[in-house]
């Protein structure tokens, strides 16, 4: 493997390199929770509201439809791993994954939506798109 930063080849799997004492973050991010081709986030066309998005999870959780809350911010795969498990995990536990998957669906859709956001909006500005809004509609300091 070799560091991003200066080029140089350095050992596999390590955080950070060795020679420039940068940190890895995109092989890092890759190794992470949405690294997997089953749990990859696909960045949705709009922002969405992470309240709305833990209020789904929470309140529908308690009808074991928790998972709509993944299909509301557009991630399927998501939808489809957290049913099966919701499936299975129920009757497993002897009821008790039943008053805890709705506080987990909340928690997790909520900061899903948050990174959604984030991945959106740093995608538009990579690509330069601010979304109609100038520079010079928010005050500055330093003017």
């Amino acid at each position: 493997m070799y560091c991003q930063h200066c080029g140089k080849e350095i050992e596999e799997g390590g955080t950070f390199c060795v020679y420039c004492g940068k940190g890895l973050e995109e092989e890092a991010r890759s190794r992470g929770m949405y690294g997997h081709e089953l749990t990859r986030l696909k960045i949705p066309e709009e922002t969405r509201n992470p309240g709305v998005a833990a209020a789904i999870g929470f309140f529908l959780g308690w009808i074991m439809l928790g998972p709509v809350g993944y299909v509301y911010l557009g991630q399927w795969n998501w939808f489809w791993l957290t049913f099966v498990i919701q499936i299975f995990a129920v009757p497993l536990t002897a009821g008790v994954a039943y008053v805890i998957l709705p506080i987990v669906f909340a928690i997790h859709q909520y900061q899903m939506a948050k990174e959604l956001n984030d991945q959106l909006i740093e995608k538009r500005v990579d690509e330069g798109d601010n979304g109609g809004i100038r520079d010079d509609d928010f005050p500055r300091e330093d003017r």
